[in-house]
């Protein structure tokens, strides 16, 4: 049974009145940590720009974990707001480079592509992998972009060249003396997708590549929040392997300065919130009400009984 301050239970009213008042300041937090820009990631969690579009549709979408560069048919692409609404968030001239984290395909209007960028010192877009509220997160068309060559490419071409293995069979990665595992997009890239100082648990390789040269590269498909990254096996801790040049696409020429700002830009629309969040502002509002008529109803109570107290004496 629950008590009151003085060691007594709780009946009746003051019963209810904790009841509502516990209610109320769990859905106040609830509602405070919904409302809180940016979303909270574990060292796991594959990262994802705050985007309201995405938050309500992300059933929906696809992980993509892409590098595209900007390569419109008119010599730009453009940033929509999401791919249900027409609001336009910017103009990009074709040839930056964009960090497509998610894909949407359900609608009318073909695959669409989740971005964000921030402007550099030259005004040019960069990739950019925080949830500031300085950078640009908007939806270009799939069709307006032009991979770059990465891992998926480099499986693509190599494929031939490239074995499978099983758990069995699969090479054992071993730490090497210099105590560091450089962990590349694809062998022969200049791209280095992190370092690991030590072997929790053993790295499982699925796939093996041997180079030109003669090193064995292993393929992991995930260890302890990396995806889709190959190890030098042959030699673990080569922080330079020999570089895969590869040549950059033929892209669309970019339009110029003048075309881009002729171009609209109707920006984002106004805040709406989703219904749940929106609904348990709602309750909140009606339950804190419901707290402080039944405060000051208690206090009118016990107003009255002291002074029918003072009166009888």
């Amino acid at each position: 049974m629950r008590e009151n301050s003085n060691g007594g239970p709780l009946t009746g009213r003051a019963m209810a009145l904790s009841t509502v008042r516990e209610a109320a300041v769990f859905l106040l937090v609830l509602a405070a940590l919904l409302l809180t820009p940016g979303k909270r990631a574990g060292a796991d969690v594959i990262w994802t720009p705050d985007d309201s579009f995405y938050d309500q549709h992300c059933e929906d979408c696809d992980y993509e974990g892409r590098r595209y560069y900007a390569n419109g048919a008119d010599g730009y692409v453009t940033v929509m707001e999401s791919p249900e609404k027409k609001n336009v968030l910017d103009v990009l001239a074709n040839g930056p480079v964009l960090y497509v984290s998610m894909t949407y395909d359900k609608g009318m209007s073909g695959k669409w592509g989740l971005v964000q960028y921030v402007l550099n010192d030259e005004g040019q877009p960069a990739e950019d992998y925080s949830w500031d509220e300085g950078a640009t997160v908007g939806w270009i068309k799939m069709e307006e972009l032009l991979s770059v060559y990465d891992g998926y490419s480099f499986a693509e071409e190599h494929r031939a060249e490239i074995q499978e293995t099983d758990e069995g069979a699969a090479p054992k990665v071993v730490m090497p003396d210099t105590g560091t595992i450089y962990l590349w997009e694809y062998p022969g890239s200049e791209i280095s997708y992190g370092t690991l100082e030590s072997m929790e648990s053993e790295i499982s390789i699925d796939q093996t590549y041997q180079d030109p040269g003669g090193d064995l590269w292993g393929h992991s498909g995930y260890y302890f929040g990396y995806r889709n990254f190959w190890i030098n096996l042959s030699d673990p801790g080569e922080a330079n392997p020999e570089l895969k040049p590869q040549e950059k696409p033929k892209l669309t020429p970019p339009a110029d300065r003048k075309t881009l700002e002729s171009l609209p830009k109707t920006g984002r629309s106004g805040l709406v919130l989703p219904l749940t969040v929106a609904g348990l502002i709602v309750l909140t509002i009606v339950l804190t009400t419901l707290v402080i008529r039944f405060m000051a109803v208690k206090k009118g109570d016990e107003e009255k009984t002291a002074d029918g107290g003072r009166k009888e004496s």
